[in-house]
């Protein structure tokens, strides 16, 4: 416990003398994410709102992972915004344990709707026949509430034995303590199973998307297309693998962090290995909606009417700006 003391203590030592400009750079970048999840992850469920194609069930997944992705900075950004910028924790207890209660949930809520998403493409493009019986839309709705509601669960043994998240000054937000202990490793079932289940079930679609490929490519009939399983489904398939991809290669450096701490028993990585890991944290929210704009021609194409529209409004304002002025210069009309 000492040595975990002694590392906080000199984190926050070199959190409170950092240069200005390593500040303003800090500052800078950490803005910029969770600016870019906030409004990227808003033009999604906007697009979704306006255009009645993009409402299928593999979106609701989609749709819930982006109200994931805007909860996380919203809740819990702006402290650790403060942090950054004035170099200590200046909240009280109360805003620490908020803080992070919502993190773990948040995260967990992520990958548990990354889960279904898998399940989801198994059996679209594996076991087709109960597709449209168990992917009705309330019952994936009901699916996404249930794995949101597991989530919340997760935090409930560490804090239940007494235990309370703690200001991590290298991290720059509250986090359970770095200890070997039953509570503690609980996150690490929530990561490893949800883990393994989506990575089963990717090999297995990929696997039936190769046979499909040589059966094409030998100009036999597909199986997939016996199926009733069309090339729009294999496109959905490889954007949402590629969503994953995304949020593992995010959150695999953290949980490797995470793990060497815990069972170090202390905070003994440098400072410059806790701020990479905060900003892969919440880069893993901004990079979604840049995946489904590059990849999803319908996102694409909703994108660009959300900022047309944008850009007339502007022109619009600033034209309702100029009118009192130029009947100001021109009385007689």
């Amino acid at each position: 416990m000492t040595m975990t003391l002694k590392g906080i203590e000199t984190l926050a030592k070199e959190l409170q003398n950092r240069d200005m400009k390593v500040v303003i750079c800090e500052t800078f970048f950490y803005l910029l994410i969770i600016s870019m999840a906030i409004a990227g992850n808003s033009c999604v469920l906007l697009a979704v709102y306006r255009n009645s194609r993009l409402r299928t069930v593999p979106n609701y997944y989609i749709v819930s992972l982006a109200i994931s992705d805007i909860l996380l900075p919203l809740l819990c950004a702006p402290y650790s915004v403060t942090v950054v910028i004035v170099g200590h924790w200046p909240f009280n207890d109360s805003v620490c344990q908020s803080q992070g209660f919502f993190v773990i949930i948040l995260a967990c809520a992520s990958l548990l709707i990354l889960t279904l998403t898998a399940i989801n493409r198994f059996f679209r493009m594996v076991v087709t026949k109960h597709y449209r019986q168990i992917f009705t839309k309330w019952k994936t709705i009901i699916m996404i509430v249930l794995g949101v509601g597991l989530a919340c669960l997760e935090p409930l043994p560490y804090l239940l034995t007494g235990r309370h998240y703690v200001f991590h000054p290298g991290k720059l937000f509250c986090f359970q303590t770095a200890e070997i202990s039953l509570p503690n490793f609980i996150v690490y079932f929530y990561v490893g199973l949800p883990t393994s289940a989506l990575s089963i079930c990717y090999a297995l679609v990929f696997r039936k998307m190769r046979i499909h490929q040589r059966t094409v490519h030998n100009l036999r009939s597909s199986s997939l297309a016996a199926d009733n399983i069309s090339q729009a489904d294999v496109r959905v398939t490889k954007i949402l693998f590629i969503t994953v991809i995304g949020f593992l290669a995010c959150w695999t450096p953290i949980a490797v962090i995470d793990f060497v701490d815990t069972f170090r028993g202390e905070v003994s990585l440098p400072r410059q290995v806790y701020v990479f890991y905060l900003i892969l944290g919440n880069l893993s929210g901004a990079i979604n909606p840049f995946i489904y704009g590059f990849l999803n021609r319908n996102f694409r194409q909703e994108y660009r009417k959300i900022f047309s529209l944008r850009k007339r409004s502007s022109r619009l304002h600033h034209l309702q700006m100029d009118l009192p002025s130029f009947s100001t210069r021109h009385p007689q009309i």
